[in-house]
Order: structure tokens, then sequence, then C-alpha cells
């Protein structure tokens, strides 16, 4: 079961088309979860592969550009859209049951294009101020701490909405899938950056930990949205202290 679980976890991550023939219920896509970072380093890697490749041919900057537009199809967008949809919501100035809707509007107001596009120019210049090796470290990296923190959002706040959305499922997300999370996150920060990946993953913690609680004062808890939110603060987050660190 826990090889279907990291199958799960890609078949989620990405639009790598998996196709799982077993049946697949709530606790077996909560489990996945403990294997988001492992499939970030993965797609981290083929990031950077993808920009070592573009770079040899187009130069530096069409590669930082260009990894961002991988990165951006192979996952279909998915966190940008939540970080877009939390945007429009949370400086909206409503109430908390009218920020729920406007999450649930398929539609991209002005506070939500402009958050996806300074995260994106932010990413695209914050890598290119990376050397060649740097790059490929930090897209590993960013691509692991931001799936962390989907798994630190599910698992340590509650899941706001009523019914059984297509978020539901993170009401099962707890302490065991937060521990493998965790453990694999920061035994490739060690592996990879050794004591300076213990600063990073503080920096991270305290940046994602900061915003969940902002957000969980705003609506008392997590959507799929606002953990798309996450992710995205912590992969800007894990670029920008690596220009410190480095």
């Amino acid at each position: 079961m826990r090889f279907i679980e990291l199958w799960l976890a890609v078949q989620f991550l990405t639009r790598i088309p998996i196709t799982i023939r077993t049946s697949v219920e709530e606790k077996n896509l909560a489990r996945s979860m403990a294997f988001f970072p492992l499939v970030g380093v993965l797609l981290g890697a083929l990031a950077a592969g993808c920009h070592v490749l573009v770079s040899s041919f187009l130069g530096r900057p069409a590669g930082d550009l260009l990894v961002l537009i991988f990165l951006v199809v192979i996952t279909g967008n998915l966190h940008g859209d939540g970080l877009m949809d939390t945007a429009d919501a949370l400086f909206s100035g409503r109430s908390r049951e009218e920020i729920l809707e406007i999450m649930k509007d398929s539609r991209v107001g002005s506070h939500g294009a402009t958050a996806g596009f300074l995260v994106l120019l932010t990413k695209f210049v914050f890598l290119g101020q990376l050397s060649e090796k740097e790059v490929v470290l930090g897209l590993i990296l960013m691509m692991a701490l931001g799936r962390w923190a989907l798994v630190y959002g599910a698992a340590l706040y509650p899941y706001v909405r009523k019914g059984k959305g297509a978020g539901h499922f993170t009401v099962h997300v707890g302490f065991h899938e937060l521990f493998w999370a965790s453990a694999t996150a920061l035994g490739f920060l060690v592996a990879l950056l050794g004591v300076k990946g213990m600063f990073l993953a503080g920096g991270v913690f305290a940046g994602v930990a900061g915003l969940g609680w902002f957000i969980s004062q705003k609506i008392g808890g997590m959507t799929g949205d606002t953990l798309g939110a996450l992710n995205e603060c912590a992969e800007v987050l894990t670029l920008l202290i690596l220009q410190v660190l480095f």
C-alpha cells in the first residue's frame, strides 16, 4: 500500500499521467502526503535537468524563465491557482463566510493576478542571482520545502469547508504524515547544504508558520487554496534565504 500512496502523491501533485487500478479512500490520500517532499525532490531534479539543458543552449535568463514555465505545466499550476484565490479572498475585506465563497470562484481578481505575477517574478529574479550549481540546489530544495508546507498546513489546522470537497481528505492528515514529511525534507536539506540546511529549515518554518497563523485567524483553518498559498510562500522563502546562505 505504501507504493500506491507514493503513486497517489505523484498523481496529486503533477500532471504526469498515472493510472491507479485499485480502490482509493480518503485515508490513502491523506497518508500519501508523507511522500509529498520526496515528490518535490523529484520535481526539482527534473526542473534542474531542464534548466541545465536549456541554459547550455539559450543562456541563463532563458533557462530561468523556461524552468518556471516547465514547473507551471508539470504541476498544472495547482498551487499558483490556490495562491491567487487566497489573495483575492483574504484581501477582499469581507467576512469569513464571504472569504470562503470568494475562494470557490473560478475567476481571478486583481489581488490574485497581482500576487501570482509577483511570485513568478520574484522566483525569476532570485533564480537569476544564483550560480548554475546553486540553481540546481535551489530548485530541488524549493520544491521539497513547498510540498512540506502543504503537509504542515494540513496536519496542524482543521479543514474549514463543510461537506466533502476536493481537500476534505486532509482531515485525516496528522502527526505521522508530518513527521515523515519533515524527516524527508530535513534529510535532503542537511545532505545538500550541511549546517546551512538547518538555517534554511528554520527560516522557511518561521515564514510558513506565520502565514498559517494569519490564515487561521481569518477563516479558522485551511482550505485547498490556502494550502497552495503556503506552498508558494515556502518556495519563495527558500530562494530568498538561499541568497543569504550562498
